[in-house]
């Protein structure tokens, strides 16, 4: 079977362990020759990167690893390019989240004023990616995971019409997992689902089965009842508490027809805290880092 080089792109971001994990998860089907992680920051991707080499060489030794940030070094010889990085980092989603709530619309990463402000960041950085990729492994594809991704699929589209680059969003392959379960199907596979709207601002209009029955209904009843969650669930079941609060407030929004991913931001309003999501993605992100880190470090 064919062995791949893949850089990922953003290797400084506390969520490139879990990329790291689910590439070895999947060695039989997508297996490595070569790992590299690029970012412009040295530092801060040190420390990702270290933790991770340990990891490499403990469970897969014959994967090439290496980090940079030399473009050039990066780029070359590489199969795909995974993509996620953030403009700005974290002081700047703040921003972007709490200037709108101070003038009284929604503070969300990618809709609203700040998603535009962020959208205006991304767009240069990643088709400076695509760039990279062009110039160094012209053959290569890109997975872009780098928000707001509709702002930025549509930017790749006008200006690189002919680029390899596939922009994705896993939030509704989430949701899809959690609405299965509502439901009583085994997989999110078993369901013929119709979705339309841009990331993090979507719905789902139809739900069927395959052969036809529409559940949509089903699904609105439940959630009139106990939110985007099962009777028993507890946070435990969640990446974290903020997110059990979040599908449990869906019951008493839902009426409003709102799309599913600023619930988030209706529940600060709704208890007037004087937080913002990204405050909490820190202080989660930064705990998990570091808790890696520790273990990776005492073996």
């Amino acid at each position: 079977m064919t062995k791949f080089s893949v850089v990922v792109a953003g290797g400084g971001s506390t969520f490139t362990p879990g990329i790291v994990l689910m590439l070895l998860a999947n060695q039989d089907r997508f297996p490595l020759r070569a790992l590299k992680f690029y970012d412009n920051d040295g530092a801060r991707q040190e420390v990702i990167a270290e933790a991770c080499k340990v990891i490499l060489k403990e469970k897969a030794p014959d994967i090439a690893f290496s980090y940079t940030t030399d473009p050039e070094v990066a780029f070359s010889d590489v199969d795909f390019v995974m993509a996620h990085i953030r403009v700005g980092k974290y002081p700047m989603r703040e921003l972007d989240e709490k200037i709108p709530l101070r003038h009284g619309v929604v503070g969300q990463e990618t809709c609203g004023p700040g998603g535009i402000a962020y959208g205006m960041r991304s767009i240069g950085g990643v088709l400076e990616l695509v760039d990279y990729m062009e110039k160094y492994s012209p053959n290569a594809w890109m997975l872009n995971y780098s928000n707001p991704a509709s702002i930025v699929a549509e930017a790749c589209r006008r200006f690189k019409p002919n680029s390899r680059v596939i922009n994705i969003c896993d939030m509704p392959i989430g949701m899809e997992h959690t609405i299965a379960r509502i439901l009583g199907f085994k997989s999110r596979k078993e369901m013929c689902i119709r979705y339309y709207g841009l990331n993090h601002f979507g719905w789902w209009t139809s739900i069927k089965d395959k052969d036809g029955k529409e559940y949509i209904q089903d699904l609105i009843k439940h959630q009139l009842k106990y939110g985007n969650c099962l009777d028993d669930d507890d946070a435990s079941n969640y990446t974290d508490s903020s997110w059990f609060d979040t599908a449990k407030k869906v019951k008493d929004i839902i009426q409003i027809h709102i799309s599913n991913t600023i619930y988030l931001e209706m529940i600060w309003w709704h208890i007037q805290i004087q937080t913002t999501r990204v405050l909490i993605k820190l202080w989660i992100q930064e705990k998990n880092v570091y808790l890696v880190n520790v273990l990776v470090l005492k073996k």
